[in-house]
């Protein structure tokens, strides 16, 4: 491949993870906005969870949300660190995009619990939760600095997926 043709790749690369990224992170978002609305407007709960056990379960959703958000990290970390260690670019970048996926498809699986379960209480901490997942979606969100980052890119490999700032005229 050509330099121009490098760069297309890379940037059509680096638009399909993240219009996954957005796509993943729209989808409980919406559904937390409609649930949002539904308790704004004073709508009934989904199932309702009996009042006794509404803070317990809530407790649960939290403690797994931080176990799970920990478990991913660490997943997608370690799935970067052996992508690191692959030779070839595109190579590194594949195995970088399919940690990456996976690690947002966890996301957005937890985040959807999360709104089953407001639907469920109306809690407000799970609003919490849920502003908290989405924060931490946002930042280690799939970006050519934050690959370089996780990757340990060198600078030459960098300046070849750099299709932002290094476009050829």
């Amino acid at each position: 491949m050509d330099q121009k043709t490098d760069f297309k790749y890379w940037e059509s690369f680096f638009q399909s993870l993240q219009m996954t990224y957005y796509g993943l992170l729209a989808a409980p978002l919406f559904l937390f906005a409609v649930v949002f609305l539904r308790a704004e407007n004073g709508n009934a709960k989904l199932l309702g969870i009996p009042a006794d056990i509404e803070d317990i379960v809530v407790g649960i959703v939290v403690i797994l949300a931080i176990i799970e958000i920990l478990f991913l990290h660490l997943l997608a970390n370690r799935q970067y660190k052996l992508a690191a260690q692959e030779e070839e670019l595109i190579s590194k970048m594949r195995k970088y995009k399919s940690a990456t996926l996976v690690k947002y498809i966890g996301l957005a699986i937890y985040q959807i619990i999360t709104v089953a379960v407001f639907a469920m209480t109306y809690h407000s901490g799970l609003m919490g939760l849920f502003t908290g997942l989405l924060l931490y979606s946002s930042f280690f969100r799939p970006e050519i600095q934050n690959a370089r980052r996780d990757l340990k890119l060198s600078k030459e490999e960098y300046q070849k997926i750099d299709y932002k700032t290094g476009l050829v005229t």
